[in-house]
């Protein structure tokens, strides 16, 4: 009786060991390693509603990642899946059908302010909006403006240069055409330019900004690459 009692006690010491969730290790770049040089982890996937929820984790315990898949040992996704930083704010949002991006792909800034905004169809980048905001260092220099830059097939076709309300006083260039519009803090258009080949001022209206804050500072008239006048405002 006693080696019997002995013998289902191991049993269900091995069943129970064996039965314990599955971790796995990573280094930074995602490569598996051993527990004590691990930068994430991530316990083992859990079924529910027939798909797998994979969950990420900073080596703090901070969630780094959280998403269905429709496999338990591989990343095929389905649906949106969630990035955060370890500050504990979502970093970036990705939509997966039958695991290749199909939909919305966003990343944030650690201020949550949005940072990049793609459309992704089957696995290939449609467009994307990027988003830098004044202040923010670009090639060392901190910008002076906000600016939002959109791209079609990685082709950048326009570029809007603002100050905080992308819809009042802004310059809008229209890449791909060669031509640029102006507008006022009310909105309202304040002229229209259209380039030469080589991006020099060809016909229109051309407003000249200066920054802190943003406001007109000039408007020129150009006709087949003549300037007409210079208004000082």
């Amino acid at each position: 009786m006693k080696k019997n009692t002995i013998l289902l006690a191991l049993l269900f010491a091995f069943t129970t060991t064996f039965a314990q969730v599955k971790t796995q290790y990573f280094d930074e770049n995602w490569i598996p390693v051993a527990k004590e040089d691990m930068v994430y982890y991530r316990p083992e996937p859990k079924a529910v509603n027939g798909k797998y929820l994979f969950k990420d984790y900073y080596k703090s315990g901070k969630p780094q990642f959280t998403g269905y898949s429709l496999s338990k040992t591989e990343e095929k996704f389905e649906g949106e899946v969630k990035y955060y930083g370890e500050n504990g704010k979502i970093s970036g949002t990705s939509v997966f059908k039958n695991g290749v991006l199909n939909g919305s792909v966003k990343t944030f800034f650690e201020d949550g302010r949005l940072r990049q905004d793609a459309l992704y169809k089957n696995g290939e980048e449609q467009t994307a909006t990027l988003y830098t905001y004044k202040g923010t260092e670009i090639e060392g220099v901190p910008s002076v403006y906000d600016l939002i830059t959109i791209f079609e097939k990685e082709e950048r076709v326009k570029q809007i240069i603002y100050d905080g309300n992308p819809k009042g006083m802004r310059q809008e260039s229209f890449l791909n055409e060669g031509t640029a519009k102006y507008y006022g803090a009310d909105g309202k258009l304040l002229g229209e330019l259209v380039f030469d080949l080589y991006g020099n001022p060809n016909n229109g209206t051309m407003i000249e900004f200066e920054f802190n804050p943003m406001r007109v500072s000039a408007t020129r008239f150009f006709i087949d690459g003549q300037e007409q006048e210079n208004k000082q405002l």
